[in-house]
């Protein structure tokens, strides 16, 4: 009996978790949260893959705007329009390398983007969700980003 609560839990286990993406379109290497997979992938440009659950990443060439640049101008330049009111902006570090930091609201959902300027590109992820689920969510899709591994 025991045995077999322990393969259990390791398939219950190998099933929730993610595998880490290699993209060549996109330039890196990441490993989005536990039970979250890709679901489709666009070579662009910009180049754009999608994520079961609401993550989307993005691949603009080109000279990005600088890091403190107005959330509404990133956006722009990635031809993603602006998701609601802005209610925080910041800036940090990622393994990767420098970011900002946006949230924003829309009626009963929120959404957080994570901008990652590099010197001919720049990475864009964005993460919406309902209300209800954005905190927990939220919180792992940004634990999942110190995976991310530029190839370019």
């Amino acid at each position: 009996m025991r045995r077999s609560c322990l393969s259990l839990l390791a398939v219950l286990l190998a099933v929730g978790c993610s595998r880490p993406v290699s993209s060549q379109a996109l330039g890196f290497e990441y490993e989005p949260p536990s039970g979250v997979k890709l679901s489709s992938e666009e070579p662009g440009p910009p180049a754009v893959a999608r994520f079961e659950g609401g993550v989307e990443v993005r691949s603009v060439p080109g000279t990005p705007p600088a890091l403190e640049a107005l959330p509404e101008a990133v956006l722009g330049a990635a031809g993603v329009s602006v998701p609601g009111k802005r209610v925080s902006t910041s800036q940090g570090t990622l393994p990767a390398g420098p970011v900002a930091r946006y949230e924003f609201q829309e009626g009963t959902h929120r959404t957080l983007v994570y901008f990652l300027p590099r010197p001919d590109r720049f990475l864009l992820f964005t993460f919406t969700a309902p209300e209800r689920d954005y905190g927990p969510r939220s919180a792992k899709v940004e634990l999942s980003l110190s995976t991310l591994k530029l190839l370019r």
